[in-house]
């Protein structure tokens, strides 16, 4: 019953292709009335993209497909027998420049020594053969850098759609330093960029404070426009973006009314890439691995095979984004780590190659993981971290499950397996504490929670002040979940959560984002909400030795 109401639909969508651009115009409200699922973004994506030209795959001009038509003369039927169900009514064609100009630019950090590189990313809807970036220390000295590495990643493609990911490292950059740039063809200026900017990192020990938006579980969809608005809003007020996970929630693009029968995996993806074009084109904005990155599991995906093979184990994550992992030993874009002024970011996949790990293949047979030793590389990396603590003080550690939270856990705190987090602990926990990790950063509940520095299930309550806001060379990794940044599944609504010793405080009332802002002796963590900016939680961890280890 459901593909002949999907062929209808599509059908339907096709046979508006020929009429008039009023009248169709009129058809399309009325489709869009009859599908509509609040989805809210498209003002708040419109606002940030107003001075921009980006093109992405919503090119029918029809709402019950898409909620942005450009250009409206490429739409098409793409009904396959070999997916069964269709795929998405309308795309972006192979054929017309719009395919070729930059877009999604995004930026991470790069270099063997904090600050002295940086990895510039963007995409286009058709290969440029040629591509290159240009950088300088001003808006009119940009130069082509010749000897850039660019890297091309493709990880998807069907008849009408392809997406192509460059990811260009550049070296010898000045740490603290602001650059200029811009990328795209070297052949040809109609499909280069504009001039953009960044600032590198801040040198290994660099006593100097600087903070960090710190987040994740952050969709498209209505719940996350406040977030989405306040980060945009964050250029210059913070110095790069920690996402923890769950990016952009693409492969639950089957869970609305409009969306069910067609493919909308890389609509999503590419939407949720331009919303944030304002802010990430000009600071780093670092990836954890989370579930929502493993697969495509829609109807349509699960019935094709091709579908399946291109978009399982994690491929998105890792073509989209160019994570510092060559530098520090790390694995694609699953673990790595960076040094920035007073802290070691060690970043971790919770999902994949640990023993019983989720692998996150949920409705395929398969088994997803397999990059690596993460453990080992892991131990070493904290290892070497703690060595160099007179210099880097701060150990901070993200990933996306957490190993304490009220979602899993007995009235006494420790860990069950009702959410994963047993699995979790068991596998992580003793390296943290080992290496006497700092704060550990989660997201996965889409909640807020605070905890007391914690070890083994208990609360480790020394150096706790007496409101609770202070914790003074703590003995144990404090752990903070910050899932809260707003996504199609909503906040978590606990039902009579326990009450563990090491629960600071919960909120999943309000969609907002946390800071961390560093110094080499304090490390404070706000919570804020995003509509409001209002600060709901704020407490720091206090190291009076300096940057000798506690």
């Amino acid at each position: 019953m459901r593909t002949h109401v999907a062929v209808n639909v599509a059908l339907a969508a096709s046979a508006l292709c020929s009429v008039t651009s009023v009248r169709a115009a009129n058809i399309g409200a009325l489709i869009k009335n009859f599908f509509s699922d609040d989805d809210a973004t498209g003002s708040n994506n419109e606002a940030h993209q107003a001075n921009q030209t980006n093109t992405d795959d919503r090119t029918c001009l029809y709402e019950w497909s898409s909620l942005s038509c450009q250009p409206k003369d490429k739409c098409s039927i793409q009904y396959q027998f070999g997916d069964v169900t269709p795929s998405q009514a309308c795309r972006v064609s192979n054929s017309g420049d719009h395919t070729k100009v930059p877009q999604q630019f995004h930026l991470a950090f790069a270099g063997k020594e904090a600050g002295t590189g940086m990895a510039i990313s963007w995409t286009t809807f058709a290969l440029e053969k040629s591509p290159a970036v240009w950088i300088g220390t001003s808006e009119a000295k940009v130069a082509h850098v010749k000897d850039a590495k660019i890297e091309t990643k493709s990880y998807y493609k069907d008849e009408d759609y392809e997406l192509y990911n460059y990811h260009a490292v550049v070296s010898g950059l000045e740490p603290n330093t602001e650059y200029f740039y811009k990328v795209g063809s070297s052949t040809d200026k109609k499909f280069q960029s504009a001039v953009s900017s960044f600032k590198t990192a801040r040198a290994s020990g660099d006593d100097s404070p600087f903070t960090v938006a710190v987040y994740g579980d952050m969709g498209t969809e209505a719940n996350s426009v406040a977030s989405n608005k306040y980060v945009n809003d964050l250029v210059g007020k913070v110095d790069f973006i920690y996402h923890l996970g769950d990016i952009s929630y693409a492969d639950n693009d089957f869970l609305t009314a409009k969306t069910a029968f067609g493919f909308f995996y890389e609509e999503i993806f590419n939407k949720f890439m331009n919303s944030l074009t304002n802010v990430m084109r000009h600071m780093a904005y670092m990836v954890v691995v989370g579930n929502h990155e493993a697969e495509c599991h829609s109807p349509t995906c699960l019935l094709s095979d091709s579908k399946k093979d291109q978009l399982g184990n994690y491929t998105a994550f890792n073509a989209r984004f160019r994570m510092p992992s060559p530098e520090s030993g790390g694995v694609l874009n699953m673990w790595y780590s960076f040094d920035y002024a007073s802290v070691h970011f060690t970043t971790i996949s919770s999902e994949t190659d640990f023993p019983n790990a989720p692998s996150n293949a949920y409705y395929t047979k398969r088994t997803y993981g397999n990059f690596g030793n993460q453990l080992a590389w892991l131990e070493a990396d904290l290892k070497a971290a703690h060595a160099n603590r007179a210099n880097v003080p701060w150990i901070v550690v993200g990933m996306h499950r957490p190993l304490y939270t009220l979602r899993s856990c007995d009235a006494n705190g420790v860990p069950n397996d009702s959410y994963e987090s047993l699995k979790v602990q068991k596998a992580f926990e003793k390296l943290l504490i080992k290496y006497k990790v700092d704060l550990v950063y989660q997201g996965h509940v889409h909640a807020y929670e605070r905890h007391y520095p914690t070890a083994n299930s208990k609360a480790i309550m020394h150096g706790v002040s007496k409101d609770g806001k202070t914790y003074t060379n703590p003995k144990a990794p404090v752990h903070v979940i910050a899932g809260i940044a707003g996504n199609s599944e909503g906040l978590y609504p606990f039902k009579n959560p326990p009450s563990p010793k090491w629960l600071a405080l919960m909120d999943n009332e309000h969609y907002g984002i946390t800071t961390l802002t560093a110094t080499p002796t304090n490390l404070t963590i706000t919570m804020i909400e995003s509509a409001t900016g209002t600060v709901f939680d704020e407490f720091s961890i206090i190291k009076k030795a300096g940057k000798a280890s506690a």
